[in-house]
């Protein structure tokens, strides 16, 4: 109902955007200031401890047993100076990776080897690119294992060996994919990516022919990502050169871009995690830097992360040791960055010169790959997918709270709800009829510089005031008019649109689609997941602010609650904080989060993306915290949309049509 820009009142489509970045960039200079006071190593290191204890807390914990890796060799490609096994172990029982081993032929009694994490290529371990640094490191004597991650290569998660496909897209949108039900279990699938190559270098510590005390590692893109956080948490390491990832969280978050869901750690920004700090985490190791001036992971960000570290590596006086490494070009391992990483790891895990390999002559994708099959879910009968394992850390990790207050109070606790209550200062800016009921079209401010809008339309009967909300906001007003129709035969209606929906959505920040992977809704809501909170908490926080204005508006009404679609679940939380609501209507609520973490398949949607909800409770535990009140629940959803089979939840009945 409301025109562009608020009906020309205010411009709104900058607004969440310049939020977010406004709460990160404070965030950003009391990391700045935090980092500029240290003086010492001392200072340093007990500042590095909090950072690694915290990653690892937040992705999830690496405590997981080390079991028998069950590696073998299925088979061996020969040619002159080096041999390729083809590899696969089991970093946990069940979960298969593939990897190549090169070994040169010439072998020391010890050699040096490097861990190779691939990034976003679909066949990861065989693109051309990635086997020409295996190949040249090979040829200058290192052991090199490089190994397949996660929806990618031959492990496709969705793999269908019936179909012979797989179902969800490789890559990033697996790993997002997969990534929001980590998410909702207070994980991150980073912790996976992660201890696959902790068990990668378990692997090549047990061969005979590397000197353990002598390993590196090293990746771009995705597999810089990996890189990082292995810089982070792993102390066999002894050099690195994390490729086209280190920028900055400050300059990356002006480009609009999102991340891949494990390069998105809870509360990143708010504890001060930035890029430098995995390249420090390693220090004072030899660590290089390498990155190409036209990369989306923009050179700015990775010249301020390099000052940064290479602070510290004074502090240790070991300034020789790091090193930023710039070539021109856009985002690869390319030529250049590949002969100078082969430099570096040659200098600091041999003590001599690089020797050059010419006419380097790649293999295709058949040659490398470890399976008959090509996927190691239709390899292995017993092999488990990455939703396995998450449903299993899910069942260990849940911790169940009973009691209606302490329900509410975790869910306060979960959703960080902003503190900022500034005088609303509500706006009538249009009054009239439609469809016979009068209307007023209203704006107001939950937050400062945030708006939020809604037309409040006077009803029939009592004072029951009925808080309505719609996925696409007052944009939906006639097509739910039948829906709003009925609430005003018994009272007002506010149809509300809270930050991000209806007539105050924000503009388009990058190319995706607003609500797919990698959109506007997917960056916004994960860089506040960075800070600790989430879009749905926010939008909560404005919904108990619009409960006031209808207070102030109407005091004696009855307090009535609606949402539809996702709002519904914005609404279920709404009811939960406040008390003072009575009637709850709830239509095509999602009925299980734990559903949803055990599903391989679902519907996707980042608007469910909220860190650690399902942790603690479920749906059905919410709606039992309501359940004296006068509750409607309509329609309730499975993780695939469809409407659910159940007779009731959390005591409430359930009707379907």
């Amino acid at each position: 109902m409301f025109r562009p820009f608020l009906d020309g009142y205010y411009d709104v489509e900058n607004q969440l955007p310049e939020y977010v970045k406004r709460k990160a960039f404070e965030y950003f200079k009391r990391e700045e200031e935090e980092k500029s006071s240290i003086k010492s190593i001392e200072e340093f290191e007990k500042r590095r401890n909090r950072i690694r204890e915290y990653f690892i807390d937040a992705i999830g914990g690496l405590d997981i047993e080390k079991t028998d890796l069950k590696a073998k060799i299925t088979g061996t490609v020969e040619r002159e100076n080096y041999i390729i096994n083809k590899i696969v172990y089991q970093s946990i029982p069940g979960f298969y990776v593939t990897a190549n081993l090169y070994l040169p032929k010439e072998i020391e009694e010890k050699s040096p080897a490097v861990l190779f994490a691939c990034g976003h290529w679909e066949w990861a371990k065989t693109a051309p690119e990635y086997q020409r640094i295996c190949i040249e490191l090979v040829n200058n004597g290192f052991v090199v294992l490089a190994v397949d991650p996660i929806g990618q290569g031959e492990r496709m998660q969705y793999y269908d060996k019936f179909l012979k496909r797989t179902l969800v897209r490789w890559g990033t949108m697996e790993h997002s994919y997969a990534g929001l039900q980590c998410t909702l279990t207070g994980a991150g699938i980073a912790r996976y990516f992660t201890w696959d190559l902790i068990r990668a270098i378990d692997l090549l510590e047990s061969l005979p022919d590397v000197d353990n005390e002598r390993i590196g590692i090293t990746g771009n893109s995705g597999g810089g990502t990996q890189t990082s956080y292995m810089l982070l948490v792993e102390p066999r390491l002894k050099v690195a050169v994390p490729c086209t990832y280190i920028t900055s969280r400050e300059e990356y978050m002006k480009t609009g871009q999102a991340h891949d869901n494990e390069q998105n750690i809870f509360k990143a920004i708010s504890m001060g995690l930035n890029y430098d700090d995995f390249v420090t985490g390693f220090a004072p190791k030899p660590v290089m830097i390498g990155a190409v001036d036209s990369d989306f992971f923009c050179i700015e960000g990775t010249l301020r992360s390099y000052e940064r570290a290479k602070a510290i590596y004074k502090l240790y006086g070991k300034e020789e040791d790091i090193k930023l490494y710039v070539t021109k070009g856009t985002h690869s391992y390319n030529d250049e960055l590949r002969e100078e990483a082969v430099g570096w790891f040659v200098k600091y895990l041999k003590g001599e010169k690089r020797s050059k390999s010419s006419d380097i002559k790649v293999e295709e994708d058949e040659t490398l790959r470890c399976t008959i099959s090509g996927q190691v879910l239709a390899e292995f009968d017993d092999a488990k997918n990455i939703t396995e394992l998450n449903y299993d850390y899910f069942k260990k990790y849940h911790k169940e709270i009973s009691g209606k207050e302490n329900i509410r109070e975790k869910l306060l606790e979960i959703l960080n709800l902003p503190q900022d209550k500034r005088p609303l200062y509500p706006r009538t800016i249009e009054s009239g009829s439609f469809n016979g009921f009068p209307y007023k079209k209203v704006f107001m401010f939950t937050e400062t510089d945030i708006t939020t809008a809604g037309v409040y339309f006077s009803g029939e009967g009592s004072n029951l005031c009925t808080l309505l909300l719609l996925d696409n906001g007052t944009e939906d007003v006639l097509k739910e008019f039948d829906l709003i129709r009925s609430f005003l035969s018994r009272g007002d209606v506010f149809v509300y649109d809270p930050r991000g929906i209806g007539s105050v959505k924000c503009r388009d920040i990058n190319l995706h689609g607003f609500y797919e992977y990698y959109g506007t809704e997917y960056k916004l809501n994960f860089d506040l997941i960075m800070l600790g909170t989430s879009m749905t908490a926010l939008r909560v926080f404005d919904i108990l602010r619009a409960f006031e204005y209808v207070k102030e508006v109407n005091p004696k009404a009855t307090l009535s609650i609606a949402g539809k679609g996702v709002s519904s679940i914005y609404a279920l939380f709404a009811s939960v904080i406040d008390e003072s609501v009575k009637e709850i209507y709830l239509e095509d609520i999602l009925y299980s989060y734990e559903e949803l973490i055990s599903s391989r398949y679902y519907r996707y949607d980042p608007r469910l993306e909220i860190y650690g909800i399902a942790r603690y409770f479920d749906i059905k535990d919410l709606i039992s915290c309501i359940s004296d009140r006068n509750v409607v629940l309509v329609n309730p959803r499975d993780s695939r949309g469809e409407i659910a089979n159940i007779e009731e939840l959390g005591g409430v009945k359930a009707y379907r049509y």
